[in-house]
């Protein structure tokens, strides 16, 4: 195909485009939110992905303490669990050492060590290391039974839920996600059908002549390409902004939570929504086309 050729599909793109301004920007604005809606899905797996990996790589099992029970029965069961077959290795720690461990792994947060300096919430606890990762739910098991135990965490409990997590907002976006595709499809189509039919006679006078039917499509194909990739870049330019703002925002209110970074997250977000934004914007463009031309 020549430049020239190629020249006049971009024009008649744009055309068609102008002529159809208010049924163009509405199929933009069902693309943006439709693609919007699978980048929210595409940024929470990927942060639910994050983390799990994160807690499969330690088989650390923590045992918080209740208030008030006194160190000597605090030491008793510090003792007792030293014995167990399951345990090979089992470390004490103070709240005094858990906000200083929490200073230490986060530096910047110098405002919520002030809370914490003023009136300490965490609890004295154990980091119980098992001899094989297996033996965790019925260590922390037995760990539960204790009265003096407030509660047990361990990192197999929580992968476990993630992951159910994870499966289950996998679903729900792709279900979310073909209903919003299929609205998507059907506004597209409409756009595309109006241009065609508002150029009818000019495609009859190009069969006419002699032009083929994929040089007679590829305008209409550009146009939906273009509706498509402009709601992309929208979704994206959206996405990227908010979850920069989130980062900001759990780096004060949620410290202690491994968010995913900017950029790994915002390039899959992008690959997704620009990819099936023109998907759909293509697949609308030569339903639409069929009424008149045959595929």
């Amino acid at each position: 195909m020549s430049l020239n050729s190629i020249g006049y599909l971009f024009r008649e793109a744009g055309r068609s485009l102008s002529r159809n301004s208010w049924m163009a920007l509405a199929s933009i604005s069902t693309v943006t939110i439709s693609l919007f809606v699978l980048a929210v899905f595409v940024v929470v797996s990927v942060n639910v992905n994050h983390v799990t990996t994160i807690l499969q790589n330690q088989v650390e099992m923590r045992v918080f303490i209740k208030p008030k029970v006194p160190r000597s029965e605090e030491m008793a069961i510090l003792h007792q669990a030293q014995h167990w077959p399951q345990v090979r290795r089992i470390d004490f720690f103070t709240k005094q050492q858990a906000a200083q461990n929490l200073k230490s792994e986060f530096p910047d947060q110098s405002g919520l060590f002030q809370v914490i300096s003023k009136s300490n919430p965490l609890f004295d606890g154990l980091d119980v290391y098992t001899k094989a990762p297996q033996q965790i739910p019925v260590l922390a098991a037995r760990f539960s039974r204790m009265p003096a135990v407030h509660n047990v965490v361990y990192q197999g409990m929580v992968v476990k839920r993630l992951t159910r997590l994870g499966h289950i907002l996998k679903w729900t976006g792709w279900i979310v996600e073909g209903l919003l595709g299929v609205a998507t499809l059907l506004i597209i189509v409409n756009t595309i059908r109006l241009a065609v039919f508002a150029r009818r006679r000019e495609i009859q006078v190009m069969r006419l002549v002699g032009a083929t039917d994929w040089f007679i499509r590829w305008p209409f194909i550009m146009e939906g390409l273009t509706i498509g990739l402009v709601g992309a870049v929208v979704a994206d330019v959206v996405i990227g902004v908010g979850y920069r703002w989130v980062l900001n925002r759990a780096s004060v209110s949620l410290p202690f939570w491994p968010m995913a970074a900017w950029h790994p997250v915002v390039v899959e977000t992008t690959v997704f929504t620009v990819a099936g934004g023109l998907a759909v914007g293509a697949v609308a463009s030569i339903i639409a086309l069929r009424r008149f031309l045959k595929v």
